[in-house]
């Protein structure tokens, strides 16, 4: 019974967050995000219409994430516009350096991949599951791995 109830007030917690969290952000049309959303920085992150965003997705916009129309965001992906910087030792290392994130129309993002900072995914493209992209990719391309990388053109 209080596993019952526990189960419904944690689900009514998590759709309050992401009401609140859509009421924090530029958001499209049609947009649909699943539970498990964690933002940092909402009014940072400008997300076009008919966007899907799966369960467990990670948004750190300490600078804008602009996610374009009709993109898929599989769960447990993670977008990252913050890094410390590497020249440097010791308590300096807390500061950060933000880059802003941008990824296109008609794209898909796979499970569990990363975008770090600074990234441009172009048009229409397909990062497979478990990629870590740290550089641009360009338009209507298919890209994995570790880094990610251009493999084929979209069909």
């Amino acid at each position: 019974m209080f596993d019952s109830i526990g189960h419904k007030i944690f689900s009514w917690l998590e759709k309050r967050e992401l009401s609140y969290l859509r009421s924090k952000m530029q958001v499209g049309k049609n947009v649909d995000m699943k539970v498990g959303l964690r933002v940092t920085k909402p009014k940072s992150i400008k997300i076009g219409d008919y966007v899907s965003i799966g369960p467990d997705v990670i948004m750190q916009a300490h600078a804008p994430i602009t996610i374009g129309d009709y993109t898929l965001i599989a769960g447990g992906v993670s977008i990252v516009t913050a890094n410390h910087p590497m020249d440097r030792a010791g308590l300096e290392m807390r500061t950060t350096v933000a880059k802003p994130v941008t990824i296109g129309k008609n794209c898909w993002i796979g499970a569990g991949v990363i975008i770090l900072p600074g990234v441009s995914v172009g048009d229409g493209v397909i990062i497979g599951a478990g990629s870590v992209v740290s550089k641009n990719l360009p338009s209507d391309m298919i890209c994995l791995g570790v880094p990610a990388r251009p493999v084929k053109p979209r069909p």
